[in-house]
């Protein structure tokens, strides 16, 4: 394997315990194992912007709670279902039979697919559902109404007696906004968010991020020749905070140097690399975009700017901060 190939495996395989994501992912479990205790069955719900990190989640849950083998059957303790886009009645079901690895016929009918799932379900000893992109139900054009999507939702808790993990962008509230006794069978909202630069916490805890991905760099061989405090503004300037974008960016920097021998990574690397990154941030201030303002500090102004494009872009509320020595 070359340094090049290293180095791309290196960002491609790293993992980030960063805080929000331990303090999200230990909830999380703490609630899967109690239903796996036989605990009361709870619904739980992560709403966040797309790219802060919920993916990673499901897949480290997925991984920590494996399918088992017993006396030759197949145990599904948790299973992880996503939701299509434009899902229907007979959808909902299918999903999640597909999920646990069974093809259905088209041809039944909505009532007898959720009884044929609920038998599976309980045949593969079932007893946590984790619900990924859960927002398609209330997708506009969505073809089933958020009255309903919840209570089947509520039914299918309340059948198998399962806690639920819902997961999806912050529309997802729309559900327990149509249905009351799912908002009673729920815990509030676990909110997912970006990391806000205005937060001198949360700035250090992106920053953490930042350098770690650096250090996997220097360690291949590409240490990157731009300083932390000029990577970090520029970045959060494409993230706005988020996570899984400055994950995606981080890989195709190392991407470009695919047919590189070790050397030191430059501003004009960074500007090149976004060509294959979506830009989450504010459209007003692109992040790498004049080399001959590479030392100059990002405005405080421009970096929160970034914070609340992520937010409202993706429908979410921008949180309120306790002014200092405010009491909470």
């Amino acid at each position: 394997m070359t340094p090049a190939q290293q180095l791309r495996r290196d960002i491609e395989t790293c993992e980030l315990p960063h805080p929000m994501f331990v303090a999200h992912l230990t909830a999380l479990k703490q609630r899967i194992n109690d239903a796996l205790d036989g605990f009361a069955p709870k619904i739980t719900r992560v709403p966040g912007p797309s790219g802060v990190g919920k993916s990673s989640l499901i897949a480290t849950l997925s991984r920590d709670y494996p399918h088992k083998l017993t006396d030759g059957r197949r145990s599904i303790p948790v299973l992880v279902v996503e939701v299509p886009q434009s899902a229907t009645a007979k959808l909902l079901p299918k999903s999640v039979l597909r999920a646990l690895g069974l093809e259905v016929r088209s041809s039944m009918t909505a009532g007898a697919m959720f009884d044929l799932m609920v038998m599976q379900l309980r045949i593969a000893n079932t007893r946590v559902v984790i619900f990924d992109e859960i927002s398609h139900l209330v997708d506009e054009g969505s073809r089933v109404p958020p009255r309903a999507a919840s209570d089947w939702l509520k039914t299918l808790s309340d059948t198998l007696k399962l806690t639920l993990i819902l997961f999806g962008i912050p529309k997802l509230e729309l559900l327990f906004k149509a249905n009351e006794q799912l908002r009673r069978r729920a815990c509030p909202a676990r909110i997912f968010l970006p990391y806000d630069a205005s937060d001198l916490q949360e700035m250090k805890a992106y920053i953490s991020c930042v350098a770690n991905y650096a250090r996997l760099f220097n360690a291949a061989g590409y240490p990157i020749g731009v300083s932390t405090r000029v990577l970090t503004q520029q970045s959060y300037l494409l993230t706005g905070g988020l996570i899984g974008v400055l994950a995606d960016f981080m890989r195709e920097l190392a991407s470009s140097m695919t047919n590189e021998a070790p050397r030191a990574i430059t501003y004009e690397d960074c500007q090149r690399a976004l060509d294959d990154v979506s830009h989450a941030g504010s459209p007003h201030l692109l992040a790498f975009q004049d080399a001959a303002n590479e030392d100059i500090d990002v405005a405080p102004a421009a970096l929160k700017q970034a914070y609340v494009h992520v937010l409202t872009s993706n429908a979410a509320s921008i949180p309120v901060r306790k002014k200092l020595g405010e009491k909470r």
